[in-house]
């Protein structure tokens, strides 16, 4: 800018004497040109710190500001939040290689006051390159910790992770003008070499686990089947039962009929009667229907073996 208008004055008094018809407008540009030098506009969210011949002399704060030029020099600061991403990595306990990725939102905590000790001041002139301070404490303060972490546990530790790197980097940026918004810890992660044995061990544990959850529901139904076979027996020898109870209580019930229709008979003789109605009836039963067949053993409807033995029994046999 200094160049720039003791280029133009050099015009100015060359047009005074060789071209006077022109000089009124390169005065007019001189002077636009040295008020816009005097102006100094700050745009919202930013500040300028002011000096004067290398002094600081306090904070051009946002609008319109007046600087003596040629005298008056300004360095701007940003006050808006800033995001900053860091990956770092270290060795655990037993001596993994570990990575950790972190996001800090950061901004310069305007306090409002321009002195030399005020936060404006401290952010520009007590620090060059507030980043490279973060990043130097984010690895001695995981370098720390990690120590004492193994790469089983580390997973669990986000939380404590992120709250160790937080509070110290509040008292590193405090130092110097700076605020911490925000701190998140966005992954964890271990060497590939690990990550891959890891996945395999969870792998194989799940492949585990559904094995024995496959044995369990076979042997659930496996019981479950035993049981209700055990039942279904129960059940069909207690029919059995009713049956046979039944039997003997109508064989009972018709000895007792046919005994009062004729008290001569003795229990024998209305046994045979009875059994051989009902063999007769079980032979009308297998000829109802077709392709039925028959088979004749030498043994009596009782079990014992018939006196006729050297001739088969038929029903004209028993009449």
């Amino acid at each position: 800018m200094g160049s720039i208008i003791l280029t133009l004055e050099i015009l100015v008094w060359v047009g005074l004497f060789f071209i006077p018809t022109v000089w009124p407008i390169i005065a007019l540009v001189y002077f636009a040109i040295l008020l816009f030098a005097w102006v100094k506009i700050v745009s919202p969210n930013t500040v300028r710190t002011k000096e004067v011949f290398g002094k600081y002399t306090g904070v051009l704060r946002q609008g319109l500001n007046l600087v003596v030029p040629f005298v008056t020099t300004t360095v701007r600061q940003d006050l808006y939040r800033k995001n900053f991403s860091v990956e770092v990595q270290w060795v655990t306990h037993d001596n993994v290689t570990a990575y950790v990725w972190l996001n800090v939102i950061y901004y310069v905590n305007d306090d409002k006051d321009d002195s030399r000790n005020g936060n404006i001041y401290k952010s520009v002139y007590s620090i060059d390159d507030p980043r490279t301070m973060m990043r130097a404490a984010i690895d001695e303060q995981l370098r720390a910790m990690m120590v004492h972490f193994t790469h089983k546990n580390i997973f669990e530790k986000r939380e404590e992770i992120g709250q160790a790197i937080e509070e110290r980097l509040r008292e590193k940026l405090k130092e110097f003008g700076y605020k911490l918004d925000s701190i998140q810890v966005r992954d964890v992660t271990l060497d590939s070499t690990v990550m891959h044995a890891m996945n395999k061990v969870v792998e194989t544990e799940k492949f585990k686990e559904a094995a024995m959850n496959e044995a369990e529901a076979k042997k659930i139904m496996q019981v479950k089947e035993a049981e209700a076979e055990k039942e279904s027996k129960i059940l069909l020898w207690e029919g059995m039962a009713g049956q046979r109870l039944k039997i003997a209580e109508w064989f009972q019930e018709s000895i007792q009929m046919i005994k009062w229709a004729d008290d001569s008979l003795d229990a024998k003789a209305i046994l045979d009667f009875l059994l051989d109605s009902s063999r007769i009836e079980t032979l009308g039963n297998i000829g109802a229907k077709d392709n039925n067949k028959l088979i004749y053993l030498n043994e009596d409807l009782e079990g014992r073996q018939s006196k006729r033995e050297s001739k088969l029994i038929a029903g004209s046999d028993i009449m």
